[in-house]
Parts: structure tokens; C-alpha cells; sequence
């Protein structure tokens, strides 16, 4: 069933300290070179200061709405997605991101956590809000890793990055909107990719406890099989997908999941290579990138696809209405 919606306006916001690889790979005795050619990211964002994820979030939101043509007043809903769960416990962190934005009593807010499937998730309820008549809403996916990695956990050190990206969903002109959604979540690698709780003894880590190949085949898998679950109950094949619009952990992974679904490199748009992996932001801020780019036509569809600790993973195909993005 079609979720009739359109994405009104879209942006993004990064740390303000841009980090080259050869920095972090130095703190691990690392070579430079082969940290690049291992996971294809050139530089990430790390927040400098004040910035936390609240400041991300209302920055990105701030550009969506700007793109929109809307007053923040006039949202009716937030939707602040985090992995590693905000600034503080309490109250929701979107609670202090109308703060930012200059609002409060005048809409809904709250967080969702689905690790890297976060903005898809988002997305989906965002949509089903605006098609009851809640709207317009905005999503927007907001990380900081800077606070969460470190070289004592080189993996996830090595490629991690700040960064937020965001939608705004409202009410759709004729033949537009999510075509259809599969979101999963597997439950049965919660320990491949996690972050504990603090204690006395150890910070808060995001840490990889399986084999680097075996994380990518899992997620390739649950990345293909959400994929074809969605283009087949939309009655469609890959050939009708004109962008696919994907999570992008690494450079590597990012390659061997285009390569997996079979798709021309062309109609991805990367960005990992600049910001790193930035969790659930990465998936809106390739879609912000393409479409700011002006190359998204009438009536083309864009394929989004994640894939998250848990195992949590999905596919959306949403469609342009006949006047453009």
C-alpha cells in the first residue's frame, strides 16, 4: 500500500573538526594509506565545543525546514533518531531540539533507536503520521560517535564520524510517496556490533565483536533480502529504481552491497568517503546530497536501503511526484 507523502525539504550538518584518516590512524600505529585503501574514507567530522547532538540535529532540521519553506512553529511532530541514545536519558533528546529550534507546546517530539535502520524507521512513521493527518513531521538523524570511539577500540575508531541529516514529510500531490516498506530486525546478532552501558571500570564503547567478513556478509544478506522483498511486493524490478540511496558503513562494504543488488555505481551517490560512518545519518545524508544535486527528476524512484547492529535492516522505495522533489 502506497503511503501518499512527499519530502518537503531535506538537509544536513557535520562535527565542525574535520579529522583526516592519517590522524586517526596514527593514534592506532597505523599506516595511512592502507587506512584509506581498508575502508575508503578519506576524512570523518568529529563535534568541536559545545556542538552535541542536539546542535547537530537543529542544524540539519534548520536546513530542511529552510529547503521546505516552512517555520519550525508550524511542525507537528519530531522524530530525533540516535543509536547511541542522545545527550542525556532524560527527557528525549528531541524534547531539547525544539529547545534549539525556538518551539515548544506546539507539537509532538520523541527519539527512536533502531542502530543504522533508524532513519528508515523514522521515515516510515513519519509517513504514517502525515497520512492520518499529523504533519507536516521531521526526521532527522543525529550521531556523535566522537564520544564513543577511541583507539582503544581501533575498528570502530577507524571509521566512525559526527554528523545529522533530516526530512521534512507532508501531505503528497497525485502519484507520490513510499511505495512500499520492509523493515526487519533479526535479533539474533544483537552482539556483533554493540555499545554497553558504562561502568565505574570502562567508558561507554561501540565495539565489533565479530569477524570484519562476517558482519559484511550479514548485512549484504539482510540489506538483499529487504531489497528484493520491497521491489517485489511494489511489483517492480531494479531496472524501475532510477537512485538507490543506501546506508554506507565503509568504502568497502559500500562496494560489495552495490555489487551484491547488481546496480550501476552511477546512481549511488557516496558520501562515506568524506564523513565517515555516521550510523543512522548516513542513509538521509546521501539523500540530501542527491537531492540537492538537481539530478532527481519527476516521477524517478529512489531505492533506500540500511542495515544495523541488531540485526536491524530494511529497504523503502519512494517515488517523486510528477512536480519534482
Amino acid at each position: 500500500m502506497m503511503l501518499p507523502v512527499r519530502i518537503l525539504g531535506s538537509g544536513s550538518s557535520t562535527g565542525r573538526r574535520a579529522v583526516p584518516t592519517a590522524e586517526v590512524a596514527a593514534a592506532i600505529g597505523m599506516d595511512p594509506d592502507e587506512a584509506v585503501a581498508r575502508t575508503g574514507i578519506r576524512q570523518r567530522f568529529f563535534v568541536d565545543g559545545d556542538q552535541d547532538v542536539t546542535a547537530l540535529a537543529a542544524e540539519a532540521t534548520r536546513a530542511a525546514l529552510d529547503a521546505a519553506g516552512l517555520e519550525a512553529g508550524q511542525l507537528a511532530r519530531v522524530i530525533l533518531v540516535s543509536s547511541t541514545g542522545g545527550d542525556v536519558r532524560i527527557p528525549a533528546t528531541a524534547n531539547r531540539v525544539l529547545g534549539a529550534l525556538g518551539i515548544g507546546r506546539v507539537c509532538d517530539a520523541f527519539d527512536v533507536n533502531n542502530a543504522c535502520t533508524g532513519f528508515l524507521t523514522g521515515f516510515d512513521l513519519a509517513a504514517r503520521s502525515v497520512v492520518t493527518g499529523l504533519g507536516p513531521v521531521a526526521v532527522v538523524a543525529a550521531e556523535r560517535f566522537s564520544d564513543c570511539i577511541g583507539p582503544d577500540r581501533p575498528r570502530s575508531y577507524l571509521v566512525m564520524g559526527d554528523a545529522a541529516a533530516a526530512v521534512i514529510v507532508g501531505p503528497a500531490a497525485a502519484g507520490e510517496g513510499i511505495e512500499h516498506a520492509v523493515l526487519r530486525n533479526a535479533a539474533d546478532f544483537y552482539r556483533g556490533i554493540i555499545m554497553e552501558h558504562a561502568t565505574v571500570d570502562a567508558p561507554s564503547r561501540v565495539e565489533f565483536r565479530e569477524a570484519n567478513r562476517l558482519i559484511a556478509s550479514t548485512a549484504i544478506g539482510g540489506v538483499g533480502s529487504a531489497v528484493k522483498q520491497a521491489l517485489t511486493e511494489a511489483g517492480i524490478g531494479l531496472d524501475d529504481i532510477d537512485w538507490i540511496v543506501p546506508h554506507q558503513p565503509n568504502g568497502r562494504l559500500l562496494a560489495a552491497m552495490i555489487g551484491a543488488l547488481g546496480v550501476p555505481a552511477e546512481r549511488v551517490v557516496p558520501v562515506v568517503q568524506e564523513i565517515g560512518s555516521v550510523g543512522a545519518a548516513s542513509a538521509p545524508f546521501g539523500l540530501d546530497r542527491l537531492l540537492r544535486s538537481g539530478e532527481v527528476k519527476p516521477g524517478q524512484r529512489l531505492l533506500l536501503c540500511a542495515v544495523g547492529a541488531g540485526m536491524s535492516y530494511g529497504a523503502m522505495v519512494y517515488r517523486v511526484g510528477a512536480s519534482g522533489p
